[in-house]
């Protein structure tokens, strides 16, 4: 991808994520749901190529993992990772199938890029695959203290991933995001975070996967042994940092939730 593509020009960019599994959603998911059934079915709403699906059935190979991902691209390689894959959204999913009841539904980085997701959410814990499933959603924290520097800094530009990624119409806080789950009927069973400093460098740490982006290696990372020797051994610490105040250091908000 040339480095002088601009984020805004969603037509003369590809699929620009280098993508790895969410750490807090994937434990929460093994906590509430596979810890008590591992041959749980999940449905995966926005599954990208599928990180999580790939974290996840390392550690619950018997489980039924159904990714839904509207990237032509991301679907194809989530299809490697995931048993089954639905390219297209949810909405259409529902309209075009007759789909079995799930027992976990992801929502992982998703509701930011809805622009109603009030609708997105009642529809949801609504429909046949949701309405007895365990919820596990993840956000970006828009209070994170990198965000609060750049508004104090009256800074604000979108960028291909991230806090400020592209394609995000909603913006929540740890607070505005439960108003919302109340708003909709739903019960917060837990809330963790991810953490944000080494991520608040992603920006330039991206540029160091360019190649592998262009060539559509969006899971290079884990090839990485950089990256591995920071799953290993810095980012626990590092959660346990950002844990102690997640409103200011979390990057995302993980939350489970299910019908009130």
């Amino acid at each position: 991808m040339s480095s002088k593509a601009f984020p805004l020009d969603l037509q003369a960019t590809s699929y620009a994520y280098i993508e790895r599994a969410n750490r807090a959603l994937v434990d929460l998911t093994v906590s509430h749901v596979l810890r008590h059934r591992p041959t749980a079915s999940i449905l995966d709403i926005g599954c990208g190529c599928g990180a999580n699906a790939l974290a996840i059935k390392k550690r619950f190979p018997m489980c039924h993992y159904t990714g839904v991902e509207p990237n032509p691209e991301a679907a194809d390689l989530a299809e490697e990772r995931c048993d089954e894959v639905y390219e297209g959204t949810f909405q259409e999913l529902v309209e075009e199938e007759q789909l079995t009841p799930f027992d976990c539904v992801l929502l992982s980085d998703v509701l930011e890029h809805i622009a109603d997701p009030v609708d997105f959410l009642r529809g949801l814990v609504d429909s046949e695959a949701a309405r007895r499933a365990i919820l596990v959603v993840s956000v970006p924290n828009m209070a994170v203290w990198y965000s609060r520097i750049r508004g104090l800094l009256g800074s604000f530009s979108y960028s291909f991933s991230g806090l400020y990624d592209r394609t995000h119409l909603r913006f929540f806080t740890r607070d505005s995001l439960h108003e919302l789950f109340a708003y909709c009927g739903l019960e917060v069973l837990e809330t963790r975070v991810t953490p944000s400093i080494v991520q608040s460098a992603a920006p330039l740490l991206r540029r160091l996967f360019d190649e592998e982006l262009a060539r559509g290696d969006h899971l290079a990372l884990d090839d990485s042994l950089a990256y591995r020797v920071y799953q290993r051994w810095v980012e626990p610490v590092e959660g346990k940092v950002c844990g102690l105040w997640p409103e200011l250091l979390g990057f995302q908000l993980v939350t489970v939730v299910r019908r009130g």
